[in-house]
This record gives structure tokens, sequence and C-alpha cells, in this order.
């Protein structure tokens, strides 16, 4: 049956009109990337060590991140020289792992100087500062006394120094209770180098579709998965300093 909107054959009257068959006319499948190559490795960049911390726990309880993933071995193994060049991009961004922190810890203070103007608008500052230069006072002055009056009585110094230490942890932990300030994150050396391996995964897929090459979307997917939960995982943290 044919109408107004349709031509004798079926096809429709305005717009496109398909004639080759569906298999021949229907494209692989491609998954929409960065604009620019470098902008992922940018956006990497800008994360704070919380960013960090939310993303590494995403990717820890991620069943994807278990273990490595075939699709993206292959594009590694298919395309050494896109590899080296998003490698390169991360480090021109990043540095080494320890200038990668020291970045991430930057953009941390920045993020909250906020809260910590606030604290100080307060006056609870000035009272921190006042209890840390206490219980450093503490600490070096008895070990000092001891040395200064009874250094032949190695037990007793050894026993100051048990105290000292527990004095600095039950003192620490009471000041940073006290500061009400976000604690910093723990994380381990191994953990953001996974990090890091997924922005160049991305970086690589971004590398790849800029120079036209025609990618699977499950291969595309695969490469920018990490850095898709890495960005989730920073949305969440924005979301809970709002």
């Amino acid at each position: 049956m044919s109408n107004e909107y349709h031509l004798a054959d079926g096809s429709p009257r305005y717009g496109s009109r398909n004639t080759v068959p569906d298999a021949e006319a229907t494209p692989t499948p491609r998954l929409k990337h960065a604009a620019r190559v470098e902008e992922t490795a940018e956006a990497a960049a800008r994360l704070g060590l919380d960013d960090l911390a939310a993303a590494i726990d995403r990717r820890l309880a991620s069943s994807w991140a278990d273990g490595p993933d075939s699709l993206v071995s292959g594009l590694r193994k298919d395309h050494p020289e896109e590899l080296n060049a998003a490698r390169a991009l991360v480090k021109l961004h990043w540095g080494s792992q320890r200038q990668w922190r020291l970045k991430a810890q930057v953009v941390r203070d920045k993020q909250l100087a906020g809260t910590m103007a606030r604290r100080r608008a307060s006056g609870s500052a000035r009272e921190i500062l006042m209890l840390r230069l206490v219980l450093m006072g503490a600490l070096i002055a008895l070990p000092s006394y001891i040395v200064a009056t009874d250094r032949e009585n190695l037990l007793k110094l050894v026993l100051v120094g048990v105290v000292c230490i527990a004095v600095a942890l039950a003192g620490g932990h009471f000041i940073t209770v006290h500061a009400r300030v976000p604690v910093m994150p723990n994380i381990r050396s191994a953990w953001p180098a996974e990090l890091r391996e997924d922005v160049i995964d991305a970086t690589l897929v971004a590398i790849l579709q800029n120079k036209g090459v025609d990618l699977e979307l499950q291969a595309s997917a695969a490469g920018v998965r990490g850095w898709l939960s890495i960005q989730a995982a920073s949305r969440a943290v924005a979301q809970l300093r709002a």
C-alpha cells in the first residue's frame, strides 16, 4: 500500500532512501570520542587526589578490571606506533607517577581552598596550629630531657620512644578530627599506575580515530571504559563537594 509519505517501492518520499541491500548499507559502529587526541590526558591531569582515590575504588570494584581485556590487548598489539604516541602524550601532561601525584595534591589543595578559608575565618585554623605546635614541642622536649639527664639508661630511652610514637599517633588523630578537614586519601603506588594505563588506552583510541582507523564498537568501548569510569568517579566526588 502506498500513501503520500511513501513511493511505489515503499521507500520514504522525503529524506534519504536506501538503494543497496541492508547488509551493505549498515556501517560498522563507531564510538564517538575526544575531539582532540590530547583531550583525555589534559582532563586527567586536572584530577585531584580525592578524584583518583574514588576512581581507584570504582576500578577495584568493577568486574571488567579484574584482568586484561583481550580487545584492548589487541589494539595495543596491532598499533604499537600509536600506543607509543599515546604514552608520550600522557607523559607530557602528567610527567612521572610522582609528578602526577604532586599535581593531584595541588589540585586537591585548590579544591579545599574554600573549606580552609572558612576555618581561618572562624579562628579554628589558628587553634589547630597551636595544637600542632604543642604536640611537636612535647614530642621533642621529653626525649631531649631524658637524653640530657639519663643518657645511659637505654631502657628508659626505648620506653620514651614508644610513648612518643603513641602520643604522636593519638595526638595526630585528635588534631585531624578536630580540624574537620577531609582526610588525605591513602593511595597505594600500584593503583594509580592502573589509572594511567586506562588513560593511555583512551588516548590510543582517540589517536586511531583521529587517523581514520576503522575500529569496531566493542574495541573502542573497551579502550575508553577505564577513562569513562574515572570520569564517573570524579563527577561523584564533585557532587559531594557541592
